[in-house]
């Protein structure tokens, strides 16, 4: 699970970020929204994001002036800059304090996706490899780390297994020994979550969600969500909406 910090003075442009993003991305985790400049900088201590959204243009210091603070104590951090300014010596300013991308707005969504893809790629390449496919297969972290990757590909148990060698069998007595619930059941719980994020920042209806998930229809997904969340998919949205 990747970590992002979304750093926008815009109530409307954070919202659709937050949209764009959870639409594809079940492996990233939204760990908070700073307005100004100086909030960028204490979220990101807080927090330590892996990646962050960064606008130029913001309220007490500059994004390129908070960036330029967070590489201090984050310098491995995947920064996007995010700007209406077309400016070449924002550019450079942004090559000099180590941002991975620089996105003109209005941010098209396949533009944010190649950038968020390529940062991805370049974290999972910094990650420590693990030596021999024993250590690989061993590590529940490594499983859990795929599984949120691709839960919404209608994973089974057996194909799972047999990606990480283990009959199926044992696969499940193993997940639930090192997870506490089924592997049935953690899919759930992915799902659902997901499904709480778009409730809140989309107005796509029950059944475009419920398809989203992979649900076979959204009575289906409804009746989940109520066993999980102790409501319906649509009191949820209206008790929760920002």
């Amino acid at each position: 699970m990747y970590k992002l910090l979304i750093c926008e003075d815009e109530p409307l442009e954070r919202k659709a970020l937050h949209m764009i993003i959870q639409r594809r991305y079940s492996n990233i985790r939204f760990v908070g929204d700073a307005a100004t400049g100086t909030d960028a900088v204490k979220m990101a201590r807080q927090h330590m994001p892996d990646i962050i959204l960064m606008d130029i243009s913001m309220p007490q210091c500059s994004g390129l002036d908070a960036q330029h603070e967070i590489i201090n104590f984050l310098p491995n951090v995947k920064t996007i800059i995010i700007t209406a300014y077309n400016d070449f010596s924002y550019a450079q300013q942004a090559v000099k304090y180590k941002v991975a991308d620089f996105l003109l707005k209005p941010v098209a969504p396949d533009d944010l996706y190649a950038s968020l893809d390529q940062v991805i790629k370049e974290i999972n390449k910094s990650a420590p490899s693990s030596s021999g496919r024993a250590e690989y297969t061993d590590s529940i972290q490594n499983i859990l780390d795929y599984i949120d990757q691709h839960f919404l590909e209608d994973l089974t148990v057996k194909d799972t297994a047999s990606m990480f060698g283990f009959s199926e069998k044992y696969f499940s007595r193993y997940f639930k020994q090192k997870t506490g619930i089924s592997f049935t059941d953690y899919i759930t719980n992915l799902k659902i979550q997901r499904s709480k994020n778009m409730l809140l920042y989309s107005d796509a209806p029950i059944y475009e969600i419920a398809m989203d998930l992979n649900f076979s229809d959204s009575s289906y997904f409804s009746k989940v969500f109520k066993r999980k969340e102790g409501m319906l998919p649509s009191q949820y949205r209206k008790s929760r909406k920002l």
